[in-house]
């Protein structure tokens, strides 16, 4: 494939920027919330004080659950191992999973940025055929193709990470010796355990080591833990890739 417009160039380079920075300030906010529980935590603990979920009881709708239950509070002696048990679980967690979340959200959108700059061109050939209900539905050829292009691209994601990948790659014309040695796997391997963080409650089951091989982290039957040097692995694969990506089109 020949270089791409310079207008185009511009468009995917600004919004990727934006992702990027959106990963960042994530881990940003990560370091600042760890570093304030455990300040908080340790402050506590000192003051022989810890913590009472009293202003929130009144906030459950759930009358029954008002009236005979009460959060048990947090004891002053407890409070820092508290607050780290939050931040390698809970915390760690929704970080992993929103940068997963707003990288996959950055793929789909430069694929459809990139095939509705060239629709005739772009869209997979084997999808040509079109269906009397688009036709339907829509009043204009533009629209016509973005109601194909958001369908086509709606089941890549059930395709899997390395599936979605390598369509990616191959999309915009790239190799996979264009981008970091290995980095698909690794991604792939991240996606996985994202995955298994939302829909088997973190256990890692055969799915996990099947498509991860060698670059599994984690056994079978083990719970996964989202450690910092975890998180910050993820978001490092993720960045490198979209800079690879940058780097790659101009």
């Amino acid at each position: 494939m020949g270089k791409l417009p310079t207008k185009l160039i511009s468009k995917l380079d600004v919004t990727t920027i934006r992702f990027e920075t959106e990963i960042i300030n994530r881990l940003k906010l990560f370091d600042f919330s760890k570093s304030a529980i455990l300040h908080y935590s340790e402050f506590q603990k000192q003051k022989f004080q810890g913590y009472s979920f009293e202003n929130i009881q009144s906030r459950f709708r759930l009358v029954d659950f008002k009236v005979g239950s009460k959060i048990k509070s947090i004891e002053y002696k407890n409070m820092v191992t508290v607050g780290n048990s939050y931040i390698k679980g809970e915390l760690s967690d929704s970080f992993f999973v929103l940068n997963m979340a707003t990288f996959e959200h950055w793929l789909m959108w430069a694929l459809k940025t990139f095939i509705l700059s060239n629709p005739r061109e772009l869209y997979p050939k084997d999808k040509k055929q079109i269906d009397v209900n688009y036709l339907k539905k829509v009043a204009d050829l533009p629209m016509l193709w973005q109601e194909l292009v958001d369908d086509y691209l709606g089941t890549l994601p059930y395709k899997g990470m390395k599936i979605l990948l390598k369509t990616f790659l191959s999309l915009f014309g790239f190799k996979e010796s264009d981008f970091t040695k290995n980095l698909l796997d690794m991604i792939n391997e991240n996606s996985q355990c994202r995955n298994i963080i939302m829909h088997n409650q973190k256990k890692v089951n055969a799915t996990y080591t099947k498509k991860c091989g060698k670059y599994g982290k984690f056994a079978e039957g083990e719970s996964i833990v989202v450690t910092e040097d975890l998180l910050f692995d993820e978001a490092d694969n993720l960045l490198r890739f979209m800079q690879d990506f940058r780097n790659n089109h101009r």
